[in-house]
């Protein structure tokens, strides 16, 4: 059996998973920039909406640190993800 912890991980997790890959699509089939950019704004307010929890429990400090080091690394996965789909396309 599976705690509702580790389910609740898994969830996250192919959200996280489904995110990246709207991205990819987004490079694979040439979305405009202003749709990639919606995919990734969605893709932040995701994280941010599944991790509530945790950062209210964060001093002030914290919470801005750890929300300004994730986000950049969503914008990385979002640029790889969205990179890899333009040269799978052969748009690079």
């Amino acid at each position: 059996m599976t705690s509702a912890a580790a389910r609740n991980h898994f969830a996250i997790a192919l959200g996280d998973l489904g995110c990246a890959l709207a991205l990819f699509a987004c490079g694979l089939y040439g979305a405009s920039a202003w749709m990639t950019g919606l995919a990734s704004l969605g893709m932040a307010a995701y994280w941010s909406a599944s991790r509530r929890r945790v950062l209210k429990r964060l001093p002030p400090k914290a919470r801005v640190s750890q929300t300004g080091l994730a986000l950049s690394v969503i914008t990385a996965i979002a640029a790889g993800a969205y990179w890899l789909g333009l040269g799978l396309a052969g748009s690079i």
